[in-house]
């Protein structure tokens, strides 16, 4: 008896084939109909095909993009705040010196004038926003200067270690320059009708401090004889204790030929040659040049040095009277100033004198008591233009020594030492002295404190310190007013805070150097709108290139899906036909 053997499908039959194609459009339909949902053409990169990489490179450039905005988003409120701080200040200080300028206040009135901006000008310094100090650079977590109070007046929240503020050191430096009362000079009687007018002998005091003889008196008449020998200004002969490493800091201050003194704030990397303290003593006076040697200041290490070999003459002035001068003869002495300036001491000789008068001298009865009367009235003279002049001029250097200073080892604010029978500047760098700025000590640019990467080519500094050279011009200008007294009000007050105005004038930064750094920050400003524009332009590509990419349009799968659906249900029918083929159907 013969049997028909059951026929198992496989893919090579026609149902086997069939079944396949059935599995291969239920599939497409649940991919297009999850895509229909979802918007997407799938959930993973590799669903993409082919254009995965695109898509990959295109959420890249997103990300940095959101990067980017993030970091300008950040800058702009920053960059927003730095420029309404300088403005402040700006308007500060062209009100500051209008008032110099057209009608000096007296002494009482300049004090609180100046006090006032110097607190005005330190509150837009000390600005933060995000918890971060935004003029100290990448030191930002704590207020870049102290108070005025604390300024001026130094910090005694340590009683074990007090530290001395902006008045101390105007003090001293007032101390050191009228030190008897007439300027370091020494005025003599050689005879009965002579006087005479020597400078200080020590070559170190001499080069630092008070007066010294600008040239020969000047006598209106022949009452009198006048003889000058000039005196030399010596240099200090500087040496190393170790040769510096280069980042050791250190000072040089030198006097110039103008009679100023340039500061030179410098480090082992300055010199030529640190092998040995010999040589970078050398290196150190060949980057001098001609200047003298002043004064130095450092740290230990390096320990530099510097003495004066005591070789360079006092000036001298002597006065001889030989005849009676007539009512207004006149005798003139110019006086030299450390800070470059000069000023004259005139005298007028008049019958009758007050006793208190610093500008006459009276006609004596004889030719020796004509000489005592001159000298008399030259050492109240003296005494005037130091109580003056001069200190208005200590005062002024006192402000820049102390705005000089610096946290780095070696270069904070110079003091001066008085333990020796003269005064000078320490060569030791003080450390009991207000550090009035606390923020970052660099000497990079103060935009590069903090830049801001605003695409994958360009980024935008937008840093700032409060040490920069406007903003401590206009800190030392208000300062020095601030803490140039008590606010008497007597007659050598209103004159020492008139000459007080005039310096503090050439201190003051100029409009243009302050609004210079408003500049950087407006172009900055600018800088990010641009960017931020451009960064905007570029996610749109870059989005509409990805939603190309990853999405498909709504219209299109329901296209698919529907042909599909109707290919689906064919393939059914086809199908369901084909599953009932059998002998006997074959044989009907």
């Amino acid at each position: 008896m013969t049997s028909i053997s059951p026929t198992i499908p496989t893919n090579s039959s026609p149902i086997g084939r069939s079944a396949a194609d059935l599995v291969a459009l239920k599939q497409q339909i649940d991919q297009l109909s999850s895509q229909l949902s979802s918007g997407r053409v799938g959930e993973t990169f590799a669903e993409l095909g082919p254009s995965r990489s695109d898509s990959l490179s295109a959420r890249a450039v997103l990300s940095a993009l959101d990067g980017y905005d993030a970091g300008i988003a950040s800058a702009q409120p920053r960059v927003q705040l730095i420029s309404a701080s300088i403005a402040q200040i700006s308007k500060s200080v062209v009100t500051f010196r209008n008032a110099l300028a057209n009608n000096p206040p007296g002494a009482g009135a300049g004090e609180a004038l100046a006090r006032d901006a110097l607190e005005s000008t330190i509150a837009a310094l000390n600005p933060q926003i995000g918890g971060r100090y935004v003029f100290g650079g990448r030191e930002d977590r704590r207020p870049p200067l102290a108070s005025a109070a604390v300024l001026l007046d130094g910090d005694n929240s340590d009683p074990s270690k007090p530290l001395a503020g902006l008045k101390a050191l105007v003090a001293d430096q007032i101390r050191a320059d009228k030190v008897d009362g007439i300027g370091r000079l020494a005025l003599s009687r050689p005879s009965s009708t002579s006087l005479q007018l020597r400078e200080e002998t020590d070559p170190g005091a001499r080069a630092n401090f008070g007066f010294t003889l600008a040239g020969a008196a000047v006598v209106s008449s022949s009452f009198a004889a006048v003889s000058y020998s000039a005196g030399t200004i010596e240099g200090a002969v500087p040496q190393f204790v170790q040769a510096p490493l280069p980042n050791d800091r250190f000072r040089v201050v030198v006097n110039l030929p103008s009679g100023a003194q340039k500061t030179y704030d410098l480090s082992g990397a300055d010199l030529a040659d640190i092998s040995s303290p010999a040589n970078a003593t050398s290196s150190l006076l060949t980057l001098l040049g001609t200047g003298k040697i002043a004064s130095v200041q450092s740290a230990t290490p390096p320990g530099l040095q510097a003495t004066f070999a005591n070789s360079g003459a006092a000036g001298a002035l002597t006065i001889d009277v030989g005849r009676q001068p007539a009512a207004g003869d006149q005798l003139s002495i110019k006086l030299a100033l450390r800070d470059g300036s000069t000023t004259t001491v005139t005298l007028q000789a008049q019958s009758r004198v007050d006793p208190d008068s610093t500008s006459d001298f009276a006609i004596g009865a004889t030719l020796a008591e004509t000489a005592q009367n001159v000298s008399v009235a030259l050492g109240r003279a003296l005494a005037r233009a130091a109580d003056t002049v001069l200190a208005a001029s200590s005062t002024a250097r006192a402000a820049q020594d102390f705005f000089a200073g610096q946290s780095a080892p070696g270069l904070a604010a110079r003091r001066i030492d008085f333990s020796a029978a003269t005064p000078a500047y320490a060569q030791v760098a003080s450390t009991s002295t207000v550090a009035w700025y606390r923020g970052e000590a660099s000497t990079t640019a103060p935009r590069e404190a903090e830049v801001v990467r605003t695409s994958s080519t360009s980024a935008i500094a937008v840093g700032a310190r409060a040490n920069e050279d406007s903003l401590r011009a206009a800190l030392v200008g208000f300062a020095s007013i601030a803490a140039s007294g008590s606010g008497a009000t007597t007659a050598a007050a209103a004159e020492r805070s008139k000459s007080l105005a005039s310096r503090t004038l050439a201190l003051l930064p100029t409009r243009e150097a302050v609004d210079g750094i408003a500049n950087d920050f407006g172009l900055a400003q600018a800088a990010l709108s641009e960017a931020q524009s451009e960064n905007k332009v570029i996610r749109t590509i870059h989005r509409t290139l990805l939603d190309r990419i990853e999405t498909v349009p709504a219209e299109t799968i329901v296209t698919e899906l529907v042909s599909l659906q109707n290919r689906l249900q064919a393939s059914y029918q086809v199908t369901a036909m084909i599953s009932k083929l059998s002998l006997v159907n074959y044989l009907r």
